[in-house]
């Protein structure tokens, strides 16, 4: 992500973020000297008639889908209008689909394009989040090109152990992955029903491991729920969404049990 916000700047480019975003997107652009403005999404879904009135004064709309924070993923009818006013308005498509194959409802979408720059990663299917493996691909030889430039003289290379690790996690059969998709499904019903049973307002997530429930006086709650609760949550603010809290699943059951039942405590005695 970082390289191709370097690779996109031009002088007043301005990069379109979903709201609500994964934290770090605000910074990589603000440090490839970009400038940011936001698309709301209603209920974790993009709006299309509001994301016209922003897309032609746009360098890139970057895509999350399924998305962290939200944990939604995008209709396909709404990403193929995307691209196509993408070309009709030249501007590119970034489109972040590192939880691609982590996808409980309806289908991954593939976006593409000759605008369309696809950012994917290892970390997420494969649980090799330590090892810093990514990659891109796009139709635009000029960019791509570019962003290896960069690259090369910014950190020279990927670690030869990791891109080892990576080709032998490409090796793996497609059961593999299926596998932990549905041990991923149950723990997401997990969650999700426990806090619905709390009375919590939150979607059911289609993708990806959070959950985004509105908790009052969320900043509060995180604070008391780690330092009273041993109880680790984001606090909504750092997605653009101060009302909320994330909730990770990406743990054993046991432990989802056992934070349920912290949070119902919290809950019960504030």
């Amino acid at each position: 992500m970082d390289l191709v916000l370097r690779a996109l700047y031009v002088p007043g480019g301005k990069i379109l973020l979903p709201k609500p975003y994964y934290y770090s997107y605000p910074y990589n652009v603000q440090f490839a000297h970009l400038e940011i403005d936001y698309y709301e999404l209603i209920d974790g879904k993009i709006v299309l008639e509001e994301l016209k009135k922003k897309l032609p004064d746009a360098r890139a709309i970057l895509i999350n889908s399924p998305s962290n924070p939200t944990g939604t993923l995008q209709d396909r009818e709404v990403l193929k209008e995307i691209e196509k006013m993408a070309e009709e308005l030249d501007i590119y498509v970034i489109a972040d689909n590192v939880y691609r194959e982590l996808v409980y409802v309806g289908e991954f979408y593939q976006l593409a394009g000759k605008k369309v720059i696809s950012i994917d990663s290892f970390s997420k299917t494969y649980g090799m989040c330590g090892y810093r493996v990514g990659y891109l691909h796009s139709y635009d030889q000029q960019l791509v090109d570019k962003i290896v430039e960069i690259k090369t003289h910014a950190s020279m290379n990927t670690n030869v152990l990791a891109q080892e690790m990576a080709l032998a996690a490409l090796k793996s059969p497609r059961d593999y992955i299926d596998h932990h998709l549905q041990i991923w499904s149950e723990r997401r019903d997990m969650i999700y029903n426990g806090m619905k049973e709390m009375g919590l307002d939150l979607w059911q997530p289609e993708g990806a491991f959070y959950v985004f429930p509105k908790i009052e006086n969320a900043n509060k709650a995180i604070n008391e729920l780690y330092y009273k609760y041993q109880l680790i949550a984001y606090d909504g603010a750092w997605f653009g969404e101060p009302d909320r809290v994330r909730f990770s699943y990406a743990l054993d059951v046991e432990k989802i049990q056992e934070g349920l039942k912290r949070l119902k405590l919290y809950l019960a005695e504030k």
